[in-house]
């Protein structure tokens, strides 16, 4: 019997069964269920990997405005698939988390564009010091060269730090972009965590460009989400590459790290980034071997014009 909420599909993904909730919580018409149902399945990418059982086995999908959308599982066996369906609103505190994140990434893009400036201003200052010194004083010159070189080195490298920020949270919107340069800057933010943690941390060059069809600003988020997991479950000591590959059909990005316990406030991620990856034509592959394990960030790759 099928419990409240539920339906039942056959493998061709036509809707066998669904009780009066289910019908109601989908806006299911109760004569033209089956119809309805295949009509939304073909507008949303997301729902029809779900129903396909490709990635996780639950999900959640909007069915309204505001911050109401449904928490769907999947139970699959040999004859199809049996669909629970239950309304999940957002708490306050959720949706005041998220109102924060999207604020402090917008107001950290804005510091750094204010930080860039003065930089700027201080590395050119910097050269017309060294000049006027020359000018005036050969044996100052020489004697200050050392302190105003790193001086402009330091300058330097707060600018390629605050550009890799600028270009992780803040991406130029594009159909495409290079997955190596992308990989590089994100994991050059996490640099000093990683020191901390005492991790062997590299990002391996790939051979040539890698280039992706997708949203470079949702990648950067997804990339985020993987590297901040995979930094934080890599035991101190341990061992984490970062590489991008190009493969027959798609671009890779990948993250390999020593094996250490997990961490439940980052259960999330892989449901986030699988569906995400999904809706993007992509995919996520996740595994593990001996005591390394593996996740993969599948996408399109981007074809010649």
């Amino acid at each position: 019997m099928i419990s409240e909420g539920a339906a039942f599909l056959d493998r061709a993904g036509r809707l066998l069964a669904a009780d009066a909730a289910f019908r109601a919580l989908l806006g299911l018409p109760d004569d033209e269920a089956s119809e309805a149902l295949a009509q939304r399945v073909a507008a949303d990418p997301s729902l029809a990997a779900f129903l396909a059982e490709r990635g996780p086995e639950t999900m959640q999908l909007e069915v309204g405005p505001g911050h109401q959308c449904l928490s769907l599982s999947r139970t699959s066996c040999q004859a199809g698939l049996l669909v629970r369906a239950a309304q999940v609103v957002l708490s306050e505190p959720i949706i005041e988390h998220a109102v924060q994140a999207l604020a402090l990434t917008r107001l950290a893009g804005s510091v750094a564009h204010e930080i860039k400036n003065p930089l700027n201003a201080m590395a050119l200052q910097l050269a017309l010091l060294g000049d006027k010194i020359g000018a005036a004083n050969e044996a100052l010159a020489l004697s200050c060269a050392g302190n105003l070189g790193s001086l402009k080195n330091q300058v330097t490298r707060i600018n390629e730090v605050v550009r890799r920020y600028l270009d992780v949270a803040d991406p130029t919107p594009s159909g495409s972009f290079d997955a190596c340069d992308l990989l590089a800057d994100v994991t050059n933010l996490f640099g000093h965590e990683a020191r901390r943690r005492r991790l062997a941390y590299t990002c391996e060059p790939a051979q040539g460009a890698v280039r992706a069809k997708a949203d470079p600003i949702r990648v950067a988020r997804l990339l985020l989400g993987l590297l901040l997991r995979a930094i934080t479950v890599t035991p101190p000591g341990g061992r984490l590459v970062a590489r991008a590959t190009s493969l027959e059909q798609n671009a890779a990005i990948v993250l390999e790290h020593t094996r250490g316990p997990s961490d439940g406030a980052l259960s999330w991620v892989s449901e986030v980034v699988s569906a995400a990856s999904i809706d993007m034509g992509g995919r996520l592959d996740e595994s593990s071997e001996g005591d390394m394990e593996r996740a993969a960030l599948v996408l399109p790759k981007e074809r010649p014009s």
